[in-house]
């Protein structure tokens, strides 16, 4: 309702000022007009005073800590055949016999971080999978332009992630917790890096080393072909293959080993430059390459 230029009373309505007492009437009757006015008034201003009284705030939305985060997707999960009865595998980094054909394969490896194929990452790399009731097999194809090794030929124990190699890790009891888990590394120069933890990434020495238990060796077997010239940048590479065997007597801590048909371990497989690179399961920002609960799952199959 618009208000008079006084801003007190709505338009058409007489002031007091205005209002000439009648001596004809009786004068209760201008007494009893005073209410009327005065609560018109009143109302005017109560009126005026809600109009300008400022819109509530909106209330805050929810913390982000409120929101519910995304679950992080399903590690893969790998079905492992065993060789068939009377055939037998020679390390020789060539994944030649008809065996390694029928044997399970990662697929591509991909971006540890996005879970992703990346095009862009100077290392690619895929492994397969056999086993019998003496030893697992694993098979790396890796493609690199530039294959280096870089260490001393009768170096022990080197620190192969630093360069180029690949990368084996296992936590054979399937649960994924990190405890009594293996890391097996071989690299272009076929030099073996292989080791035992007792807990996430301990013992590490504070970062210095040794990492896990040194003194523990894996007593694998292990050949490599370089598709290329090993530590000559001058030339484009294609890549290596390493082929190795480990024995299950190797797997000390593991609840069983070997594992028996239908056992399932928690294994990631990794194809390393310069402590980065690929991997067939991706860690997702989890930790580093030693998350166990992140490994996929791989279980032992007949043939």
């Amino acid at each position: 309702m618009p208000l008079t230029a006084a801003g007190l009373l709505p338009s058409g309505t007489r002031r007091l000022a205005d209002w000439r007492i009648d001596e004809t009437r009786p004068a209760r009757a201008y007494v009893a007009v005073l209410p009327l006015l005065l609560g018109l008034v009143l109302a005017g201003c109560a009126r005026r005073e809600s109009s300008a009284a400022p819109a509530p705030k909106p209330s805050p939305s929810a913390p982000s800590s409120a929101r519910p985060r995304l679950a992080l997707p399903e590690v893969p999960r790998l079905e492992v055949p065993s060789l068939e009865p009377g055939t037998t595998i020679t390390i020789d980094g060539k994944l030649e016999e008809p065996a390694w054909a029928r044997a399970a394969s990662t697929g591509p490896f991909v971006d540890v971080g996005s879970g992703r194929e990346n095009k862009r990452m100077l290392v690619q790399g895929s492994a397969r999978l056999l086993w019998d009731a003496q030893k697992l097999y694993v098979g790396f194809e890796v493609s690199d332009k530039t294959v280096h090794g870089g260490f001393p030929k009768d170096a022990r124990d080197p620190h192969l992630w630093e360069k180029d190699t690949v990368e084996i890790m296992a936590d054979p009891d399937g649960d994924g917790d990190n405890q009594d888990y293996y890391e097996l590394q071989v690299n272009p120069q076929n030099l073996v890096f292989d080791t035992q933890y007792d807990g996430y990434n301990s013992p590490n020495g504070n970062g210095r080393g040794p990492f896990g238990h040194e003194e523990w060796s894996a007593k694998l077997e292990s050949a490599v072909v370089v598709h290329g010239t090993l530590d000559d940048d001058s030339d484009q590479d294609a890549g290596y293959t390493v082929e190795i065997a480990v024995p299950w007597s190797s797997f000390a801590k593991a609840e069983r080993s070997p594992p028996v048909s239908n056992d399932t371990w928690r294994m990631n497989f990794y194809a390393m430059q310069d402590n980065g690179g690929a991997a067939w399961s991706p860690i997702l920002g989890q930790g580093n390459f030693h998350r166990a609960s992140r490994f996929g799952r791989v279980r032992f199959v007949g043939p």
